[in-house]
């Protein structure tokens, strides 16, 4: 089994609609848990529009490697065009986190590179995940954010991230 801790972004379109449907696609693959939704201002090209963003806690069947191509493949089909770097996006999937894995080829690194640098992914990441370490670190979710330098705007916008009944 393979348990990791994912983020969802986007900033165009039906912003809302595009992390349920994300959310939805992921739950396919395994077990689900999402945070609240939150607005965060852009990081990284200050022109783009804000964002909304969650973390998703999921644990699946699936190896670490066919996970990341799952997220891949789902990102692609809901439209997301690999352009420039911090570009707008329909959807950005993101793997964070997966228990102590520390890995990195050219394509994937676990824990991601700038988990330690982005309000963004520590404040939703906090919320479901505040005791888990960081292995390269060795700090705990929550420390990471209260230590996090980002003074980039992060507040709830929404619910919880769940699947409908």
């Amino acid at each position: 089994m393979t348990e990791a801790y994912l983020s969802l972004g986007s900033n165009i379109g039906n912003k809302k609609k595009n992390l349920l449907e994300a959310f939805s696609r992921i739950s396919k693959l395994g077990i689900v848990k999402g945070s609240h939704v939150y607005r965060t201002e852009p990081w990284g090209r200050e022109e783009c529009p804000e964002f909304l963003n969650a973390c998703v806690f999921i644990k699946t069947e699936l190896n670490i490697r066919e996970l990341f191509d799952s997220l891949c493949s789902i990102e692609e089909k809901m439209g997301r065009k690999k352009r420039e770097k911090w570009a707008n996006r329909i959807i950005d999937i993101d793997l964070l986190l997966s228990g102590q894995t520390i890995f990195k080829n050219t394509s994937l690194e676990i824990p991601h590179i700038y988990l330690r640098e982005r309000n963004f992914y520590l404040r939703p990441l906090s919320e479901i995940a505040k005791e888990e370490r960081d292995p390269v670190s060795g700090e705990k979710i929550e420390t990471l954010l209260n230590l996090c330098s980002d003074k980039k705007k992060v507040w709830k916008a929404g619910n919880i991230l769940r699947l409908k009944v």
